[in-house]
């Protein structure tokens, strides 16, 4: 077999000869952006690109039709690495996540470990999971024992900064109701009850709270209803509220607090409260420092510098965190825009099409590619990456 490097290179080279494919699934997506478990034109552009490449792909996995599978397998025994794509966009924000970059480098990775795998061993696997902006995807595919048997997986996400041993934040969400009761706002205002008064106060007792919240913790809302006419007195409003934190002690510890502010807004203005609080908070991601520190190698490798996570900002939240738990990952972060293109923005829409674009997609790509080929081939590696997982 050749050496690590002579691998890693002809990995590389594959990646670069499809760059043209991946560039044009990322465009694809771009443009015609598609929301969750609807990417139907989206799963159709990777697994057509997957099948020109040699993989055997399966289209509909369990319940989730737009889920696909593609496999690339050695005749030699090796671990199995996944790389996960994610296709789906947002309403309004379109690919303000990047999920076009996501899948484009998802795909290429795959090739590249494939183009290599005959002579090393193992398998690829390119895993395509729906539905993360809000979806759970993931969480579904998971259930439904599809991440069985993998080894190790990974997938990069476009942002500010190129972070090896990136993280999520756990998460859980509440869906509030107040009910007050209709009056006429000029004429008898005196025998309405405000729901509007009621989501308001929760509101703003939950932003003078953040004062005294862990510097970890966020918590934000939206208003779906704020009522009906100006002239009625809101009888019903309601809205959502996302809570987030570093660890699950954390966000358990600042749940009853938020949930006093919303019992406060009803106590103040006699509304009756109603609120359903998600039964299991997402986790946040168990990266592998093991892994990781492949990646940061690798990528050093290519020519980008890397900086050390931030432990208080810098953040979101995905179902990538709670199957984490289950198999080996990292989920590393790739510079793609200025440091003010915030993620979930017009901007970063507008910033995850072009050169810079494309220069994350190929640099993610090989970066995981290369990390595969450290898994295959250096059995230590891959041991060190097993213990740490069995040990948190």
């Amino acid at each position: 077999m050749r050496e690590s490097v002579e691998i890693k290179r002809a990995a590389c080279e594959r990646i670069d000869a499809v760059s043209r494919d991946l560039f044009d699934i990322s465009a694809q997506m771009h443009a015609e952006t598609e929301l969750s478990f609807d990417e139907v034109k989206a799963q159709a552009w990777q697994c057509a690109a997957l099948r020109a490449a040699g993989f055997a792909v399966e289209e509909g996995l369990g319940s989730l039709k737009t889920a696909f599978r593609a496999t690339a397998a050695s005749a030699k025994p090796g671990p199995r690495i996944a790389f996960l794509c994610e296709y789906d966009g947002l309403p309004v924000y379109r690919q303000s996540c990047g999920h076009n970059v996501v899948a484009a480098a998802g795909v290429g990775a795959a090739i590249g470990l494939a183009s290599v795998i005959g002579e090393i061993g193992g398998t690829a696997i390119a895993l395509g999971t729906p539905g993360e902006e809000g979806g759970g995807g993931k969480n579904i595919l998971h259930r439904e024992g599809f991440f069985a048997g993998i080894d190790a997986m990974m997938l990069v996400y476009p942002g500010f900064d190129n972070i090896a041993h990136s993280r999520s934040l756990c998460v859980t969400r509440v869906q509030v109701d107040y009910h007050g009761k209709a009056a006429h706002a000029a004429a008898r205002p005196e025998l309405g009850i405000n729901a509007l008064d009621a989501l308001l106060l929760a509101i703003n007792g939950i932003s003078a709270l953040r004062q005294q919240l862990p510097s970890d913790v966020r918590v934000h809302t939206i208003i779906t209803k704020g009522g009906t006419l100006p002239q009625v007195v809101p009888d019903h409003t309601t809205a959502v509220f996302t809570v987030r934190a570093n660890n699950p002690e954390t966000l358990n510890a600042v749940i009853p607090r938020i949930d006093a502010c919303l019992q406060g807004g009803a106590l103040m203005t006699g509304a009756r409260l109603e609120r359903t609080w998600r039964d299991k908070p997402g986790r946040e991601l168990l990266s592998n420092l093991a892994m990781a520190q492949s990646f940061e190698r690798n990528l050093q490798a290519l020519g980008r510098a890397t900086r050390p996570r931030d432990e208080l900002s810098g953040a979101w939240s995905g179902d990538t965190g709670n199957v984490s738990w289950f198999v080996p990952t990292i989920q590393p972060q790739m510079a793609m825009t200025a440091r003010d293109v915030p993620p979930h923005s017009h901007e970063f829409h507008a910033a995850s099409i072009g050169p810079a674009a494309e220069a994350c997609i190929l640099d993610s790509a090989k970066a995981m590619a290369m990390t595969a080929i450290d898994l295959v081939t250096d059995g230590a590696l891959l041991q060190k990456v097993r213990a740490e997982f069995s040990a948190a």
